[in-house]
C-alpha cells in the first residue's frame, strides 16, 4: 500500500506542473484567439483592452501607431466586412513576462478574397493579464 502511495505522488507531482501552468505558445494563443474574435466584431473601441497604454503597432498602412489612441485609430480605419482567422504560430518565453509570438493569419475581404499575412506580436504580461506591446503585420511575399 505504501509503494502505490509513493507511486501515485509522485506521478501527480510530475504531472501537475503541466496541469497547472500553460506553455507560452498557449498562452499567446489565448490572446491571439481574442484578438481575432475582436477583429472580426468589427468594434475598434474593443482593441484598446488587448493592447498595452504605450503599444506600438505597424498594421497594414505605412504609418507607425503608438498608445492606445493609435491602436483606436488603426483599427478604426479599417474598411469593414474583412475577417481575420489566426493561422500557425510560434511562441518563446524571453522572460517571466513577456512573449514573442509570429506566426500568420489570413484576411478575408468582402470579396472573398483571402490576403495571407505574416504577424508578429510582442505580449508582456500587466497584472496578471497578457496584452499585446508590439504588433507587426505584414503581407507574405508572392
Amino acid at each position: 500500500m505504501h509503494r502505490l502511495l509513493v507511486t501515485v505522488l509522485v506521478v501527480l507531482g510530475l504531472s501537475a506542473p503541466e496541469i497547472a501552468k500553460a506553455g507560452p505558445s498557449e498562452d499567446a494563443a489565448v490572446v491571439r484567439e481574442q484578438w481575432e474574435q475582436v477583429y472580426n466584431s468589427g468594434d475598434a473601441d474593443k482593441f484598446v483592452a488587448l493592447y498595452t497604454k504605450d503599444a506600438t503597432l505597424f498594421g497594414s498602412a505605412a504609418q507607425l501607431f503608438s498608445g492606445s489612441e493609435g491602436v483606436r485609430a488603426y483599427f478604426s480605419k479599417l474598411p469593414p466586412g474583412i475577417k481575420a482567422k489566426m493561422g500557425d504560430q510560434q511562441a518563446i518565453a524571453v522572460g517571466a513576462n513577456v512573449l514573442l509570438s509570429s506566426g500568420f493569419a489570413s484576411f478575408t475581404l468582402k470579396d472573398g478574397t483571402v490576403v495571407p499575412y505574416r504577424l508578429t506580436l510582442a505580449f508582456v504580461k500587466v497584472d496578471g493579464q497578457w496584452l499585446i506591446a508590439q504588433h507587426h503585420g505584414s503581407p507574405v511575399p508572392k
